[in-house]
């Protein structure tokens, strides 16, 4: 596997360019870990502006020129071969130390979360279409496909690209237009670094998406009126309750006249 990481982004040189009208000059090292990190690239790329004026590869240890204003330097750094070779290698080890630090966090894969859905009914000449989704999968590159009784769709696919959701995680895309066959197996495989094998997930039309917001619409509803009806019971049993006491405490106070009446006859 191939991993290219940014060690360093940006190096902003403004004692080496001037800054005119919004141009700036800047240095751009990427830190190219092939495989592993024994084995580690560096290339740097002058810039001014949008134009790259040098670039220097680590592996050939050459600074190539890409405009005329950059060829005497090219020229005069190219004469330095050992110099080139020292400044390179003190970066492949920060490379080195920080790949340490993150590659471990970018090897890490999230799987994704895959729903099939029908987003219309075939009529007539129009035929049906289905959607595969897959939310929060990391890291972003992911190959969705659809299959046809065990073989795969190449017309009527249309894709989105990995689409991110800000928080590191990516979403995707799939739209399949199809005439039904009864007794068909569609499925929609989603192939992703999270997985060791192809994830299929099948479509089941036996009920569609409004026959399932009927069915859950009639649970909720269900499921409200047993909560509606039970707080009733409770309301309705601790009311009696109070009721019950109220009336044994108004009896409690008829009789304690009656009791200091009894005692005074006596005396």
């Amino acid at each position: 596997m191939r991993y290219h990481h940014v060690i360093y982004l940006t190096l902003l040189l403004p004692t080496l360019f001037e800054t005119v009208h919004g141009h700036y000059g800047f240095i751009l090292m990427d830190c190219h870990v092939l495989g592993s990190l024994q084995n580690v690239e560096i290339v740097y790329s002058v810039y001014y502006g949008k134009t790259e004026l040098l670039r220097l590869n680590s592996t050939e240890n050459k600074v190539v020129a890409y405009t005329e204003y950059a060829m005497k330097w090219a020229d005069d750094l190219n004469k330095k071969p050992e110099w080139l070779h020292t400044e390179t290698e003190k970066n492949i080890r920060d490379c080195k130390r920080f790949g340490q630090l993150f590659l471990p966090m970018t090897e890490k894969s999230v799987k994704p979360e895959v729903i099939i859905r029908s987003v219309k009914q075939a009529s007539g000449k129009s035929p049906a279409m289905l959607i595969c989704s897959a939310y929060d999968f990391y890291p972003k590159h992911i190959k969705v496909t659809w299959m046809r009784d065990d073989k795969e769709v190449t017309a009527d696919v249309t894709s989105t690209e990995e689409l991110s959701d800000g928080d590191w995680y990516y979403q995707i895309h799939s739209h399949l237009e199809y005439f039904p066959k009864p007794g068909e197996k569609i499925s929609c495989v989603v192939d992703h670094a999270s997985s060791h094998r192809p994830m299929i997930y099948h479509w089941d039309p036996s009920m569609s998406d409004s026959d399932k917001n009927k069915v859950i619409t009639g649970a909720a509803g269900m499921v409200l009126g047993v909560i509606m009806a039970v707080g009733g019971l409770i309301y309705y049993t601790r009311k009696n309750k109070a009721h019950v006491i109220s009336a044994g405490s108004r009896d409690v106070r008829h009789s304690e006249p009656l009791q200091t009446r009894s005692d005074s006859e006596e005396l």
